[in-house]
């Protein structure tokens, strides 16, 4: 049934896939013992999908069929399935439910089982919780290993503020330069500010090989913000200030574009900054008023 279900998932063995189907197949899996097959239906139980037994028209997806999500997760979780028990969080957290002893068991649970990002919560658990450096630093060191950008990004973050490791610039610049190569978001956001916030000036007396050495850098900070603005606010915010106020050669266009970005992630900042560009009678992309 398991494997029924995951060909269904993934068209394979001369099947097209067919995600109702799947979902069939996975909650009948799950329903009879099979460990693997709980976080499936679990998955695509959130995801909408109605359990289809003949897969005769196209998949059915209607809301999140989250009592059902909530239900294999669980079942999961108590058959030792780790990504079973990092569901069941992601699912506490998206169903805003208080639950706080569940979600602290299943966290463990995954990390006793090795899943790094499990691992990542419990170390970010256990240092707001007063534990120490060694500790956490201990709970960290697979996903480090595994250049696991969130688990870089945060070493990065407590060297850099000094929080429970001492403060130690090159030491938080390394982490986050890691973390942005591996894509992950938020650390590609702050690395790309402070590459663009270091570089936008010719310092005095600047040589040559200096001056594309630092435009070099430049760019690569505006790379990172341009593909980190894809989902994060803050970022398409801090290219509108960059366009707005701080290139050599302002460019007003492309700063309420990006400020309109930043709106349409919810960054409320943007909104005052591209309002000021009104205000300062710099821009007449909105009405005074409406400013």
């Amino acid at each position: 049934m398991f494997s029924m279900g995951q060909a269904y998932l993934a068209g394979e063995e001369g099947v097209a896939p067919h995600a109702g189907h799947a979902a069939w197949w996975m909650e009948r899996a799950a329903r009879t013992g099979h460990q693997q097959a709980c976080v499936h239906a679990a998955r695509l139980a959130w995801d909408g999908f109605l359990p289809d037994e003949r897969a005769l028209a196209q998949p059915v997806r209607e809301a999140p069929r989250k009592d059902d999500a909530l239900m294999f997760a669980r079942l999961g979780h108590q058959r030792g399935d780790p990504e079973a028990s990092l569901f069941l969080i992601w699912l506490l957290d998206a169903t805003k439910m208080k639950a706080d002893t569940e979600r602290h068991e299943a966290l463990r649970a995954a990390a006793g089982k090795g899943l790094p990002l499990a691992l990542v919560g419990l170390a970010d658990l256990e240092a707001r919780s007063g534990a120490s450096a060694e500790r956490v630093m201990d709970l960290l060191s697979i996903p480090l290993e595994k250049n696991l950008g969130i688990a870089h990004h945060m070493v990065s973050t407590w060297y850099g503020q000094g929080q429970l490791l001492p403060v130690d610039e090159k030491k938080a610049r390394h982490h986050l330069e890691i973390a942005a190569n591996t894509g992950y978001v938020p650390a590609m956001a702050l690395l790309g500010e402070c590459l663009m916030v270091e570089n936008h000036r010719q310092s005095d007396g600047e040589e040559h090989d200096e001056n594309k050495e630092r435009l070099r850098r430049l760019t690569r900070g505006e790379s990172l913000l341009r593909k980190a603005a894809a989902s994060n606010g803050r970022a398409a915010c801090v290219l509108g200030d960059y366009w707005s106020s701080v290139a050599e050669s302002p460019n007003l266009q492309q700063a309420v574009q990006w400020y309109e970005k930043a709106v349409s992630l919810g960054f409320v900042g943007a909104f005052f900054m591209s309002a000021r560009l009104i205000l300062e009678g710099r821009s007449t992309h909105m009405t005074q008023q409406d400013a």
